[in-house]
């Protein structure tokens, strides 16, 4: 067995009385080369080992040099404060600043919450008001949508209560003749019981449908209604209601503007028949309805050959209730409801006198609308109806 090579192993002058170190485990990385020890009176020491080559030697030489342990302890105990400290800080910086973020992004949905908070107490609901809340751009289309949707129930309940007040009127009529008819003799007969009680029960049919479609329907409705057909057909059933007239009933409709109308049909239905029927009542012979295209929007214009209205009534037509002349039958109710219905679909009824017929225009402007691709065959037609 071959003998190891002789390893001459040297101490400073320091420890030349003192007993040998002894050496514990290393510390920290192995490329550091550091190590523990406990000094000749027991203090602690920490060691930098470092090979190195000697001229004159086969091998190299391990060089270690100690130096107490206290001071170098000590600052990293102190680093390790500093570090434990500086954590603690940063976290609890990083707390307040997620807090202040949280409040800070937070603050235009509370606005939020605030404003249609305050929609339930009409005083504060002018003050409050959706579009004037700052809410940002992340909030900004459920800002939109909320509006529309206040804006809808408003226009809902309005016309609701527009239903009420016109029914309240229009049964005023019936019960009133009842009420005389019973007053003048004793007993009334049954036929006319019957005729009152069937207008009154039509009556309440009519705006109980009209309120259930305007509490579930869109304002802007959800089909889309020919309006030339529409219009016929309204043209057709006024022909028959005014029979003893002998009314002429006339119809321009160019092939050059063949429109479809967004919107509910019957509603459509009700403002033609009302504006037709209201003509057909003050006509002496003739019903002309005219229709052209503006833009992006449909005008009807209404004309009769009556007695028309004057400047003073033309600023108060549409009033509801408001009738200039007792002796045609009626309630007061049409014009007001068609220019209702109109306003409430984007449209407006503009009512003057006519140039052409010397009676009264009713002209009605429905909006939005659209080209279509393509117009019936019958509806590009000239003539009477």
């Amino acid at each position: 067995m071959p003998s190891m090579p002789f390893m001459p192993r040297g101490v400073s002058r320091s420890l030349w009385d003192a007993p040998s170190l002894v050496a514990h485990r290393a510390v920290g990385p192995a490329a550091l080369g550091l190590v523990q020890a406990t000094g000749p009176l027991g203090e602690p020491l920490i060691g930098w080992q470092q090979r190195v080559a000697v001229s004159g030697l086969d091998v190299p030489v391990s060089l270690t040099v100690y130096g107490p342990a206290t001071a170098l302890r000590a600052s990293l105990q102190r680093i390790d404060h500093i570090l434990l400290t500086t954590a603690i800080a940063l976290v609890a910086l990083l707390a307040v600043l997620l807090a202040v973020q949280l409040r800070v992004g937070l603050l235009p949905l509370r606005r939020f919450a605030q404003a249609v908070a305050a929609q339930r107490d009409p005083a504060q609901a002018a003050e409050h008001a959706v579009p004037h809340v700052r809410v940002g751009a992340d909030l900004a289309p459920l800002q939109q949508e909320l509006q529309a949707l206040l804006q809808q129930n408003a226009q809902v309940v309005s016309r609701a209560r527009a239903h009420a007040a016109d029914l309240n009127h229009a049964l005023k009529k019936p019960l009133a003749l009842l009420t005389a008819a019973a007053s003048q003799q004793p007993s009334v007969s049954a036929a006319e019981v019957l005729q009152h009680s069937q207008t009154l029960t039509e009556l309440i049919d009519r705006y109980q449908a009209r309120t259930w479609s305007d509490a579930t329907q869109a304002r802007a409705a959800t089909g889309t209604v020919n309006v030339a057909d529409s219009l016929r057909e309204v043209v057709r059933a006024m022909r028959k209601l005014h029979a003893a007239q002998e009314l002429n009933w006339h119809l321009d409709l160019p092939d050059s503007i063949p429109w479809l109308w967004r919107g509910d049909a019957t509603d459509l239905a009700e403002v033609l028949g009302n504006l037709l029927d209201n003509a057909g009542k003050w006509a002496a012979s003739t019903v002309a309805v005219q229709a052209s295209a503006e833009g992006d929007s449909l005008w009807l214009h209404i004309e009769d050959d009556g007695p028309g209205m004057s400047a003073e009534q033309l600023q108060r037509a549409g009033q509801r209730g408001l009738r200039f002349d007792e002796s045609v039958s009626g309630h007061g109710l049409g014009l007001a409801i068609a220019r209702q219905v109109a306003h409430a679909y984007g449209g407006e009824l503009v009512l003057a006198k006519s140039a052409r017929l010397k009676g009264l225009r009713a002209s009605l402007r429905l909006t939005p609308c659209r080209m279509a691709s393509a117009a019936p065959a019958s509806q590009g037609r000239t003539g009477a109806a």
